[in-house]
């Protein structure tokens, strides 16, 4: 749970919102988890990424989670299902995030055949469907979902703004490469990455803690979403929404579907389209175009997508 990503986003956020209500209890089982710390991770090279991944959870505190549980809700559950030897009789919630290919689905959906546990899957994007198809035949779409600020407003401080690591599907090459090709000195640049950047007109935010990064976010006013593959839904995208900033985003099939015709989109890896679009911008109504992105995540909002999350958690 110390690592930043989509997935411990969402479980943080779920887990928030249920313990707001008097009526629900949760805790989270996961490495670094301050209720239940089921272990250490090993890096693994997994889908485009490095994923922090706990192949043998320590077992007696697992089983005190589980026995502490009337209700189980496992995120990405391919790893937990087929290390972690988890009992048959519990009442699971499965959600699916990863977008996987064909091939990995076709495996995972043999390996589900002979682990057999039952219970309810969900979703959060239709990029992630077959992986839960692989699952259970007939899954639930429920999307990624946030605490929305209705009090955010957009604010013009002409600084551009990357959140990724280092990785190839990141494109935190593209980033380096615009603002070395095409610097404008009316204009800041900021990153939030894992490595440093040698280039004086960037500045970078070395794995900042949620408080420094929201900061950050909350400085920034245009956000570039630069990913070229791997992803199943984009929840820094609505967090920059949600901050104040205008989204522009590669033309992938995640983004698209993420925030359709309020989006501002340029041709994946293309320096030229980037910067095209960028310059477009710069000339154009920006508050409206960020208010017409804020509307749309509307959709998103927690209280909206919970109650369907919790009907499913009565419904088992």
């Amino acid at each position: 749970m110390e690592a930043y990503g989509g997935v411990q986003n969402q479980v943080n956020t779920i887990n928030s919102f249920l313990n707001e209500h008097d009526q629900f209890t949760s805790k989270i089982a996961a490495p670094n988890s301050e209720d239940f710390n089921i272990g250490n991770t090993i890096n693994i090279p997994f889908n485009g990424s490095i994923s922090p991944v706990c192949l043998i959870p320590v077992k007696h505190k697992l089983t005190e989670a589980i026995n502490w549980a009337d209700v189980v809700h496992i995120h990405e559950p391919f790893v937990p299902l087929i290390f972690w030897k988890l009992p048959k009789n519990i009442k699971y919630i499965f959600t699916h995030h990863a977008s996987l290919n064909n091939f990995l689905t076709f495996l995972l959906s043999i390996l589900y055949t002979f682990i057999r546990r039952n219970g309810i899957s969900t979703y959060v994007s239709r990029l992630s469907k077959k992986n839960a198809v692989a699952l259970n035949r007939e899954p639930h779409l429920i999307p990624n979902m946030f605490y929305l600020d209705n009090d955010v407003d957009f604010e013009l401080k002409k600084r551009f703004l990357f959140i990724g690591r280092d990785e190839k599907r990141k494109n935190l090459k593209l980033y380096k490469n615009y603002v070395q090709s095409f610097y404008d000195s009316q204009f800041k640049y900021s990153a939030i990455t894992n490595t440093e950047i040698k280039n004086i007109h960037i500045d970078t935010f070395l794995n900042p803690n949620d408080d420094d990064k929201n900061k950050i976010l909350n400085d920034s006013d245009i956000y570039l979403a630069l990913n070229t593959r791997g992803e199943s839904f984009g929840i820094t995208l609505i967090e920059a929404i949600n901050s104040g900033n205008i989204v522009i985003s590669s033309n992938i099939k995640a983004f698209k579907n993420l925030l359709g015709d309020s989006g501002v989109y340029f041709k994946n890896n293309s320096l030229t389209s980037l910067n095209d679009v960028i310059e477009v911008i710069k000339k154009e109504d920006l508050y409206n175009m960020w208010l017409k992105q804020k509307k749309y995540i509307n959709k998103y909002e927690i209280s909206k997508n919970m109650e369907k999350l919790i009907s499913l958690y009565l419904s088992i």
